[in-house]
């Protein structure tokens, strides 16, 4: 094994071992005790599949898979209408639903902006349910992507994630979806418009009337930041704001979209998407 690959290897190897412990430390994102995969509360047959993980179910209801988002050609700054990762996703998504039938688990039962559904779903199997959610992590053709409220069940799938990464099995064999260092903020800047998974030292966290700022470098007119909007959390906001300031010092792994805000910049869909790493894990400052 080449040294970059066995440093890359270790490197998710000690997330992976280290991310229960850390859950544990001060300042750590709280453990949760929720049932994961959520408990089935109606089944449905799907009669169109549009995308890896939107489906038109047999009510005439479309329906968006919880928390995932599926590889797209929208991916590269350069968007790509016939990229491969998005059609394997496809492909391997049609392979697990031959019956085109699906046990829903709803965590509140909500639509999206587009009038979407969005649920947890599980599939029969000799075995037992399958998670569909953690079968498209688990294979590399979905990557977490919560939005505001899509926040149940985060801890198991982001772990599942970083084996299917250091695995390189499905998208992550693919250098569009590396992980991205905070510190590199000129390639962030060719990012902008596309999600992305972000790793480095914080340097400071501070607060605003509504949203609590993650600063990645010394001049937050230039370097990355991310912020938490404190009015989407249902944790009370002086109790937040506390946990959240004592990852200054950190090393922490965020993920959203990218936009311009001074420096590139990301809007996090709530404070449970922040991954607190063990040290051992960085690639450098």
């Amino acid at each position: 094994m080449a040294h970059g690959n066995a440093f890359a290897f270790k490197r998710a190897v000690a997330i992976i071992s280290f991310g229960f412990l850390l859950l544990q430390l001060p300042g750590a994102l709280p453990a949760s005790s929720e049932t994961c995969p959520p408990v089935p509360s109606g089944s449905r047959s799907i009669v169109r599949i549009e995308s890896a993980t939107t489906f038109v179910l047999d009510d005439g209801t479309s329906l968006r898979l919880m928390a995932l988002l599926a590889p797209s050609g929208r991916d590269l700054a350069a968007p790509d209408a016939n990229w491969p990762a998005q059609s394997a996703a496809r492909s391997a998504v049609e392979n697990l639903l031959a019956d085109r039938r699906i046990d829903l688990a709803d965590t509140g039962q909500f639509r999206d902006r587009y009038g979407r559904r969005v649920s947890h779903a599980l599939l029969s199997a000799p075995g037992g349910p399958v998670w569909m959610q953690a079968a498209l992590v688990d294979i590399g053709h979905a990557r977490v992507a919560p939005l505001p409220q899509e926040t149940a069940c985060l801890g198991q799938l982001f772990a599942r994630e970083a084996v299917a990464r250091a695995k390189r099995v499905g998208l992550w064999a693919n250098p569009a979806y590396a992980i991205r260092p905070a510190r590199e903020t000129r390639q962030l800047e060719r990012l902008i418009g596309t999600f992305q998974i972000v790793e480095g030292w914080v340097q400071d966290v501070g607060t605003s009337r509504n949203e609590l700022f993650v600063n990645f470098g010394r001049n937050w007119r230039w370097d990355f930041t991310a912020a938490v909007d404190l009015r989407r959390n249902a944790e009370p906001r002086d109790a937040l704001v506390a946990r959240l300031k004592l990852l200054k010092g950190r090393l922490v792994r965020v993920r959203g979209w990218i936009e311009v805000r001074n420096g590139p910049f990301m809007a996090l869909a709530a404070a449970d998407v922040i991954e607190e790493l063990p040290e051992g894990s960085a690639s450098g400052r």
